[in-house]
């Protein structure tokens, strides 16, 4: 409304999460690209973020919204399989429940059911390659974690991210907002987002990538309820019931995992 882009908003809300990341590391006394592997390392993590971005921005100009973050979040499905194969989580019936308890909730927040799916297929074909983009950063986060500090993975992920989404110069010319309260929303969105994105390192390194993903899909939860405050975009009783499958389904798992994890030896 205020006249800003998503070229202009994905460039400073980038920016500033990059110097939020390399801030904190040197203020913590953390080296980065400390031995020559972390060079290739980060350059792979920053191409595979900057590659999830492309894909979903791209999205956004063939798919509906709803539909593309639908499509986005069976990423969650994308690393249960994956890690499964891989051996490195144990797949039960109650984490599949959860799963698709969550994908069908998320279906109903944002309303894809009365989203008119004709679109072109270029944008069925981006947001599923940010999809696959998303399931393997967040893999490639959580094996980085294990030896190395959060935001030592976060800030030379984004050295890179940031190089690469130069690329989008190509697509658009950014474009800032005509309004001082423009600007200072877009502040705000820069800095929540970084403040999100320090949080996402260390919850990856906590909860590991699958676990960090199932949790994730509050986002468009909290996304919902905070447009209602902000912009009085009053949602249908579908939505609200598709929230509240979402939160009782992850609060269900969690409280059914805590009491098995202390059931076993």
């Amino acid at each position: 409304m205020d006249g800003a882009n998503d070229v202009f908003i994905i460039f400073l809300t980038t920016f500033f999460r990059l110097v939020v990341l390399v801030g904190l590391c040197f203020y913590q006394g953390l080296k980065l690209f400390e031995q020559s592997s972390d060079w290739k390392i980060g350059f792979q993590s920053g191409f595979i973020q900057a590659i999830s971005i492309f894909g979903i921005l791209g999205s956004m100009v063939y798919l509906p919204p709803p539909v593309a973050i639908v499509i986005l979040f069976t990423s969650t499905i994308m690393l249960l399989f994956f890690q499964w194969f891989k051996k490195e989580i144990e797949v039960n019936k109650w984490l599949f429940v959860t799963t698709a308890l969550c994908l069908l909730g998320i279906t109903l927040v944002v309303d894809v059911w009365n989203i008119d799916p004709n679109a072109e297929m270029i944008g069925y074909i981006l947001i599923s390659v940010g999809a696959v983009a998303s399931a393997s950063r967040l893999y490639m986060f959580s094996q980085m974690v294990k030896n190395k500090p959060p935001p030592v993975v976060g800030a030379e992920t984004f050295i890179f991210a940031s190089l690469f989404l130069i690329l989008l110069l190509f697509y658009d010319f950014p474009l800032g907002p005509q309004t001082i309260q423009g600007y200072g929303w877009a502040l705000l969105s820069a800095i929540s987002g970084s403040v999100a994105t320090l949080f996402m390192f260390y919850g990856i390194k906590k909860a590991g990538a699958f676990h960090y993903s199932l949790y994730n899909k509050l986002e468009p939860v909290f996304g919902s309820i905070l447009s209602a405050i902000l912009i009085s975009e009053i949602l249908k009783p579908s939505q609200y019931f598709g929230m509240i499958i979402v939160i009782a389904s992850l609060v269900f798992y969690q409280i059914w995992d805590y009491r098995r994890k202390l059931k076993t030896p």
